[in-house]
């Protein structure tokens, strides 16, 4: 006997197959939204985590700049010196 498209058993395995694929695919969205999701909250709690570490740091001292700062080349490399007096 030939089997025709209009066999109802090829017609019951292609409903099967789209199911089976559909339900494969929602699950691997949702793994996917899932995963999205704790990438973000985990940065999101880094950025936090950064913000609040740079609040309680210790800031730095100003430096006035009321001098002229003097620049001059060396065989290393620039020097830069201030009359700045600490």
């Amino acid at each position: 006997m030939p089997i025709t498209a209009d066999d109802p058993a090829s017609a019951a395995f292609r409903m099967v197959t789209r199911v089976l694929l559909w339900t494969t695919f929602l699950v691997g969205a949702a793994f996917l939204a899932v995963f999205a999701f704790a990438a973000a909250v985990a940065v999101g709690l880094m950025i936090m985590g950064a913000a609040i570490a740079l609040r309680f740091a210790p800031r730095r001292a100003e430096v006035r700049a009321d001098g002229v700062l003097d620049a001059r080349r060396t065989p290393t490399g620039w020097v830069v010196e201030g009359d700045i007096k600490r």
